[in-house]
């Protein structure tokens, strides 16, 4: 788990293959603002020792758990990817903890309809090539430039992390979990960001989101995919940071 910053907790969970590390920008940034919290769940970067859950609201139970021993009751909350899976289900099982969420490149159908492959082709991939050549391909599909993004390495290098039993129950929790009855019920203000190149969650899933959660914004950044987050640092942290802290707060 890292943890940096003063204000208000501001909970990041990252998503498969990630961990706290890539968050290191974001808690120099936001960490001026927000008391920023980015756990690593099990199985995943520092916590690649630990069993990983293979459904979702195993996840979200856990990164509450982490949040009870830590003695934070409510929070912001931000997840990307199969983290915003994990926090959808977080807001389902503790309500009234989270104040504000962001939903960042992620979708209400762990499926995900359009992804660059079905879930049991990377299983398939993930037994004949094992886990640091599956982690490094699956993690260059979310750049726009690939293995030619100057962040490719680094991604690759963090997705590496997972154990082997993480990288198979990660999948199997994705393929198993579907978020769409709650969606009426998240009643939050919620942020939805987009990258308009992501290859792994296409339109229709984050319309769902903005259309059904009933007091959701959406932001669309052009030319960017699934990790956004390190192609526009700065644009990212202005739209988390204005979302969270409002407009009357000091820029960053």
């Amino acid at each position: 788990m890292a943890r940096a910053g003063k204000g208000d907790p501001l909970v990041m969970v990252h998503g498969y293959l990630g961990g706290s590390s890539q968050w290191t920008a974001e808690l120099q940034a936001l960490g001026a603002h927000l008391d920023v919290i980015a756990p690593d769940l099990p199985g995943f970067g520092k916590s690649r020792h630990l069993t990983s859950p293979d459904r979702i609201e195993g996840y979200a139970s856990a990164v509450l758990q982490a949040l009870d021993q830590l003695g934070v009751q409510r929070f912001h909350l931000l997840g990307h990817s199969m983290g915003g899976m994990i926090v959808q289900e977080m807001v389902r099982l503790a309500p009234t903890r989270v104040d504000r969420l962001v939903l960042y490149g992620t979708g209400p159908l762990g499926l995900l309809p359009g992804r660059f492959e079905t879930m049991e082709r990377s299983r398939e991939r993930l037994a004949e090539d094992g886990v640091d050549a599956t982690a490094r391909r699956i993690s260059a599909t979310w750049l726009l430039h690939r293995e030619q993004s100057p962040h490719a390495r680094a991604l690759g290098d963090l997705a590496a992390q997972a154990s082997a039993q993480a990288a198979e129950a990660g999948l199997w929790a994705m393929e198993r979990w579907d978020g769409r009855p709650n969606l009426p019920h998240i009643t939050q203000p919620t942020l939805i960001v987009w990258g308009d190149q992501d290859r792994s969650y296409q339109w229709p899933q984050v319309e769902q989101l903005w259309r059904q959660i009933p007091n959701a914004s959406l932001a669309v950044l052009p030319h960017c995919s699934h990790a956004l987050h390190l192609e526009y640092p700065e644009l990212f942290h202005r739209l988390v940071a204005d979302f969270l802290l409002g407009p009357a707060n000091q820029p960053m």
